[in-house]
């Protein structure tokens, strides 16, 4: 979350930039707004599930079988000029064109309610489809969140290749019966790319499906870059702005 957060905000580069990552070990991720009391930390460092916090919106994700994106548009690309909601479908266009690849019947969710008196409906990101993201047998399989800043725009997104992703509600704070409706919410809401395809569907056949959906979508040829340095940099000298707890484990920060 760092490293995206420095290749938004750092100014280093003025292309806009698709990233695909994998969590390890398996993490939940808040939104930047979401209150950290909304997990019980115990039980996530008793199952060995890292905590940290989203530069983006929206709710929690168990990072666990799935495949993570994130879009980055420098704000002096003329890509930042389109209205966030419409950078939002074009970015969706290219992500479910992609999954069409691997035998997904890609959809667009026509939205449902959210919020109530100010107040999210749901805990989970995956326990409802907010208008554009992507659903499969009308079911989502795609949860994304995205935040404009001055420098930018940054999109994150999760793409579920198999079951794991409804543990979350295990490690959520709050009464028995609560839980109970949320885990029923989120198994109802979700379905993943091994239930679509009917196989194991593998991160990497996932990444080079994305790829292609970006760049017949938007018309580009993607180019494999590594990390800047300056990059790098910034991004452990932020590391502590979005880790709210680490389990203890030895791994390289960037894969």
């Amino acid at each position: 979350m760092a490293l995206d957060a420095a290749i938004l905000r750092g100014g280093f580069c003025e292309t806009p930039t698709l990233r695909v990552f994998r969590w390890q070990p398996y993490c939940i991720s808040l939104g930047f707004h979401q209150k950290e009391e909304e997990i019980d930390l115990a039980k996530c460092h008793a199952a060995g599930i890292d905590v940290a916090r989203r530069p983006t919106a929206g709710r929690a994700i168990l990072h666990a079988e799935e495949l993570t994106y994130s879009v980055v548009i420098p704000g002096r690309h003329a890509w930042f000029e389109m209205l966030p909601l419409d950078f939002y479908r074009r970015i969706s266009e290219a992500i479910a064109h992609g999954l069409r690849y691997l035998g997904v019947d890609a959809q667009f969710a026509p939205g449902e309610k959210l919020f109530h008196v100010g107040k999210p409906l749901r805990l989970s990101c995956f326990a409802s489809a907010a208008r554009n993201e992507i659903v499969a047998r009308g079911k989502k399989i795609v949860g994304s969140a995205q935040r404009r800043f001055r420098e930018g725009t940054l999109q994150h997104g999760s793409i579920l290749l198999k079951e794991g992703h409804e543990q979350l509600i295990d490690f959520l704070a709050g009464e028995k019966e609560s839980l109970a409706a949320e885990r029923a919410l989120l198994l109802d809401h979700t379905v993943t790319l091994a239930q679509v395809c009917k196989r194991e569907v593998t991160f990497e056949e996932t990444k080079q499906a994305l790829k292609r959906g970006f760049e017949e979508m938007l018309e580009i040829v993607l180019q494999d870059n590594e990390v800047l340095p300056a990059e790098a940099e910034m991004a452990e000298m932020e590391r502590t702005r979005f880790q709210i707890h680490r389990t203890n484990h030895l791994e390289a920060i960037y894969a």
